[in-house]
């Protein structure tokens, strides 16, 4: 690794992955590793667990033989997750955290200082046929920056070593659509492959009397649909982007594009959900049934405040590299 490798990923905000030592977790793992690689930032890891606890009637002690074994699964865990991280992606640093404490919260805290969270479908605690664990619907519900979902394949893969498919992004000419678009050719960019853009044209429900012909509002979806993606084509001219207007629901459409689909990206919540709303019905419908990983978006990052050494407020300034990034964004 080159001297100017090294710096360029410490001065990145890094990508965050949780693992739990289950297969989905191994998926996210892989993802989450190329795609550090991808970015040329650093990767970290992170892992969890809780200290059993024994009670009585007068107070409540530590089980002592149960703790120190949990203690040193819970760093094979971390250091075999290191191991595999490196040789995915030997060109990035790899930093391994452990907390002790719940998974969703630690996690969401961790992310306030990353550019991406990777998380799998489903930990070791999960219950069998939930397609999406709580904390993983935790994570893409509340994060300040894109989280990535994977549900792996059955051997652990998620990753694969050359791109085979598309990014699928959903457009709905909302704000939050419009950070999903450009999050959407920030990846094909960085794969080198196409995207297919989905709208789904919902028809209004409007009186007889005043419903405007079906051909009127479908000139009108599809030039909306065409101006929402003209800026980032302009951006991304060698990126080829497929356009498909559907009539049906939008969950839909997406999920069964995601067939073959390297990725699917959609945003937190669409133009069509409640205001205050984490996690729209589309999105939510899309982690739960999608056949390949998602990606769930939103406008704008929370900026990183957290407590000093002294105990003061901090906010992370901007790098020079992250503000090369922002105009590649714009």
């Amino acid at each position: 690794m080159s001297k100017a490798t090294v710096v360029n990923n410490r001065s990145r905000r890094p990508v965050l992955v949780g693992v739990d030592g289950s297969v989905s977790a191994q998926g996210a793992l892989a993802w989450a590793a190329a795609e550090a690689s991808s970015r040329h930032c650093p990767l970290r890891i992170v892992h969890t667990f809780s200290w059993p606890v024994t009670s009585n009637p007068l107070d409540m002690t530590f089980a002592g033989d149960m703790s120190i074994g949990l203690q040193s699964a819970a760093e094979w865990i971390l250091t075999e997750a290191k191991a595999h991280a490196r040789e995915v992606a030997p060109d990035i640093r790899v930093i391994a955290d452990l907390f002790v404490g719940p998974a969703a919260p630690t996690l969401l805290n961790e992310a306030r200082d990353a550019d991406l969270v990777v998380v799998g479908s489903r930990g070791v605690g999960g219950f069998r046929g939930l397609l999406v664990g709580s904390v993983s619907a935790t994570v893409a519900a509340h994060a300040p920056c894109p989280v990535i979902v994977v549900h792996p394949h059955g051997d652990g893969t998620a990753f694969p070593s050359s791109p085979i498919g598309r990014i699928v992004v959903g457009v709905d000419g909302s704000e939050i659509s419009a950070a999903a678009i450009r999050f959407a050719f920030q990846q094909a960019a960085r794969r080198h492959i196409g995207i297919v853009a989905v709208h789904a044209a919902k028809p209004t429900r409007q009186h007889p009397s005043l419903r405007v012909p079906a051909e009127i509002e479908d000139q009108i979806d599809r030039q909306l649909f065409a101006e929402a993606m003209q800026s980032k084509r302009v951006l991304f001219p060698a990126i080829e982007v497929r356009t498909k207007v559907v009539h049906g629901h939008p969950a839909q459409a997406l999920i069964d594009s995601s067939a073959g689909a390297e990725l699917v990206v959609v945003g937190s919540h669409g133009r069509g959900g409640f205001a205050g709303m984490l996690l729209g019905s589309v999105s939510q419908a899309v982690l739960q049934h999608a056949a390949c990983p998602v990606a769930v978006v939103r406008p704008h990052r929370i900026p990183s405040v957290k407590p000093s050494s002294a105990g003061q407020l901090r906010c992370a300034a901007a790098s020079p590299d992250e503000l090369s990034d922002l105009k590649e964004q714009l």
